[in-house]
């Protein structure tokens, strides 16, 4: 941008001639004040930048430092550990997959488990290893049908027929109840 300036005539060289200028105007560019502006600009842009992604990073590290904090807690057992020579009260039936058909007469897959509860003074750890008593669960579900499994009335007799073999086979009243943990037909 072009500026008048007023200059002395003493601060002038000697001019050739009668005719010396008593005002004489000098044009002076100066540099535009939008570049200046524009810098300070673009500094505040790259202050306030860097100041939100320090924010944003501060906030994700908190973030995983307390996920990973929350997730050692240690969680409480549900059933209490049996000790050696401990005599357990309920027998854990687990993992029974066991292929039933539909009507149609399509293979389907159960996967179930069972707790048998025991009555007093009988050791649960010992029943759960006998093949006896697992072939007699996986032969009471076998001979079911999909669309039998279905109902809870079915569910219920399918629990009182286990109960009846298990004391058929250990020649005693010794199953009290027993309970489905995990019932998945697929």
């Amino acid at each position: 941008m072009k500026q008048k300036a007023q200059i002395d005539i003493l601060d002038l060289p000697l001019i050739e001639g009668n005719d010396v200028p008593i005002d004489v105007t000098v044009d002076i560019e100066t540099p535009p004040l939008r570049e200046a502006k524009n810098t300070n600009r673009n500094k505040l842009y790259l202050v306030v930048t860097v100041a939100i992604i320090t924010i944003i990073t501060v906030a994700i590290a908190g973030y995983f430092i307390w996920f990973q904090k929350s997730e050692k807690k240690p969680v409480a057992s549900v059933v209490a550990p049996v000790t050696t020579g401990q005599k357990s009260f309920v027998a854990v039936m687990d993992g029974f997959n066991v292929d039933v058909k539909d009507d149609k007469g399509v293979v389907r897959l159960l996967s179930c488990g069972f707790i048998l509860e025991l009555a007093p003074h009988e050791d649960g750890k010992a029943l759960e290893s006998r093949l006896e008593i697992r072939k007699l669960i996986f032969d009471i579900l076998h001979k079911r049908r999909v669309g039998d499994l279905i109902r809870n009335d079915e569910k219920k007799e399918i629990k009182k027929e286990i109960t009846d073999g298990v004391n058929r086979l250990l020649g005693a009243e010794k199953v009290r109840d027993i309970y489905i943990t995990k019932f998945v037909l697929l």
